[in-house]
């Protein structure tokens, strides 16, 4: 079978991994370390490789590069091997190969991944300990990339913020896509610029997950049951009350997408709208109001005009206008997912829309632009052109990606007050320990302003939106009808639910069953039934459920035990002799219809 050609994209910059053979140490001695670096700055020199970190450590070599072409790389690997594999093998007295196979390679997205990969690269991120470059030294060899230079205007200002940045706790599901994204040979980038990629190569460029992909519950329903609960339990420990919405809006407010039925109003397309109602009825002013709600939400499909359904879970605050609340928010969820135990396949992607003014400045500007060519857009894209222009940049249309580089850039129209707001957002997420990615191309659907966030997960090969949200200060001032502060998120229960499902780490006790009672015939049911309506009245506190459907022995069995229920009591014979499993101490024995509940107060104590 042919092996896979190496992916080398021009113009990105590329983290190349180079192993020991037979996991032989790549470094003894310290003039090993030496005579290797030595030898990369002539390679690097001859072939135009610009060098913007490295690690050295005797089980692996990193370096984080941008080359000319596919060739110009291989050379410079190729030299490399030529000048220090015979030093080594000469001081140490061996012969062969010293790397295991060939370099690994991974091209990645500077905009999104470049410092986070110069970190992994710099800081031992995976454990590994050896020598390693940081920030722009060693002078002179370390090329400083265009990235590296927007953190800050003066040498002294980057390497501080830099070192701010490496402070921080790093994601082990980001460090986990690092290394197989090195291993399998793949491509760092977000999803707009992976799909565009793969289509203009003709070829898989993301990572995949190793081994069969997991089977979902056939049976989800204890699941979503603990999973509203802890929600429910988490949002009153955080002082915010919960509201009920009705399914339809006679008058949508906020971000109408629901579809109209005849003329009763709209399915609800989210739950912003009832909590703006019950705001604009509160007269009282410099009041800071925490509601939640919960429920189903519609929207219509813009390509089909299918009617799409999700349950969310929404908090929204009121009152408050400094970047505290919308800290304790992205803080809120970074806890609850460390709750539910998928803290480490959950990622925060955020942008600034800027003020009110400088989102409508762009979108002006976008729609000055790209009216010359109006009427060759699609009926969609024209749509767009009305109330979304920014959605035309990050398209895959071949016509719009060949205008989006001469579109307006959208950071040329936030103000240098945003800039600060976002920066001071920024560093006071590092000092929490909340990792996070710039992603300029987030611009939701509904009129946000200052910050706009998303929480995502990759693992499903694919970008799961977790949860959303943003300020909205403007149009909720707009709604009510005088100045409010407003910002919100909802988290996207089906999202979760298939992340807790395909997650390995997920809390696998989230059924409300205790007591599972089987009876072993037909005959005995009523006996069956009888003795469940004594437990009740014995344990109050346990859910207890009687299964005398028709279905196999052993299938009931089963079905006991992927309820997750503790104990599963089976009538014998005639009804008076019980067979019972206890799954939390993996126990088996027989009792007596009369002994049975002196057993089960034992155990439970």
């Amino acid at each position: 079978m042919a092996r896979k050609s190496r992916l080398f994209i021009q113009g990105m910059p590329h983290l190349v991994q180079l192993r020991g053979h037979n996991r032989e140490p790549l470094f003894r001695e310290d003039d090993d370390y030496s005579a290797f670096t030595h030898a990369m700055d002539l390679a690097a020199r001859r072939y135009g490789i610009a060098i913007y970190g490295w690690s050295l450590a005797p089980e692996r070599i990193l370096i984080l590069l941008t080359a000319e072409d596919k060739h110009a790389l291989g050379r410079f690997i190729q030299h490399i091997g030529r000048s220090y594999v015979p030093f080594y093998n000469r001081r140490y007295q061996r012969r062969g190969a010293l790397w295991d196979n060939r370099y690994c390679c991974s091209p990645l997205e500077a905009n999104a991944y470049f410092l986070m990969v110069k970190r992994f690269v710099e800081c031992n991120e995976d454990g590994i300990c050896g020598r390693h470059s940081f920030g722009a030294e060693p002078s002179g060899a370390i090329v400083l990339h265009p990235i590296w230079m927007q953190l800050g205007s003066n040498p002294d200002e980057r390497l501080q913020r830099y070192r701010d940045f490496c402070r921080t706790a790093m994601s082990p599901a980001l460090v986990e896509r690092i290394c197989r994204a090195l291993d399998q040979n793949c491509l760092l980038a977000t999803m707009v610029i992976s799909q565009q990629l793969e289509k203009r190569l003709e070829r898989p460029l993301h990572a995949r997950h190793i081994g069969r992909p997991r089977k979902l519950e056939q049976n989800p329903v204890a699941r979503w049951t603990w999973l509203e609960q802890q929600a429910e339990h988490f949002l009153q420990q955080y002082g915010y009350q919960q509201i009920r919405l009705s399914m339809l809006e006679r008058d949508p407010l906020f971000a109408p997408g629901g579809p109209a039925l005849q003329g009763n109003g709209e399915l609800r397309g989210d739950g912003t709208t009832g909590c703006l109602r019950i705001v604009a009825g509160q007269h009282s002013d410099g009041v800071l109001s925490r509601l939640w709600y919960t429920g189903v939400m519609f929207r219509q499909s813009l390509k089909d005009k299918h009617i799409q359904q999700n349950h969310q879970v929404g908090v929204e605050a009121f009152g408050a206008e400094g970047i505290d609340i919308e800290l304790e928010h992205l803080m809120m969820q970074a806890c609850f997912y460390r709750r539910l135990g998928i803290a480490d396949r959950a990622e925060l992607h955020l942008n600034t829309l800027g003020d009110a003014q400088d989102a409508e400045a762009y979108r002006q500007a976008l729609r000055a632009f790209y009216q010359p060519v109006a009427q060759l857009l699609a009926p969609e894209q024209q749509a767009w052109l009305v109330d979304h222009p920014e959605w035309l940049v990050y398209h895959d249309d071949i016509l719009l990606q060949r205008l989006a580089p001469a579109a307006p850039q959208h950071a040329d129209f936030i103000s240098t007050a945003a800039r600060e707001r976002f920066l001071r957002l920024q560093q006071a997420l590092n000092r929490l320990g909340i990792v996070w990615q710039h992603a300029p191309d987030l611009f939701p659907r509904n009129q946000y302003c200052q910050l706009v966030f998303e929480w995502r997960s990759t693992a499903f090969e694919r970008n799961v939106v977790l949860s959303r949200g943003g300020r909205y200060d403007a149009c909720a001032s707009k709604v009510v009808g005088r100045q409010i502060s407003a910002f919100g998120f909802a988290f996207i229960l089906e999202s979760i639910m298939s992340l807790l499902s395909y997650s390995r780490h997920c809390n696998k006790s989230t059924t409300s069953v205790d007591i599972v009672i089987i009876p072993e015939q037909p005959r005995v049911a009523p006996q069956a039934l009888l003795l469940t309506h004594k437990l009740r009245q014995q344990f109050p506190r346990l859910s207890i459920v009687n299964d005398s459907s028709t279905l196999r022995l052993t299938t009931r069995l089963k079905n006991s035990q992927r309820s997750g229920a503790r104990f599963t009591l089976q009538l014998e014979g005639n009804g008076q002799t019980i067979q019972f499993f206890d799954a939390q101490t993996q126990g088996h024995g027989k009792s007596s219809v009369e002994k049975i509940t002196e057993i089960l107060s034992r155990a439970i104590v």
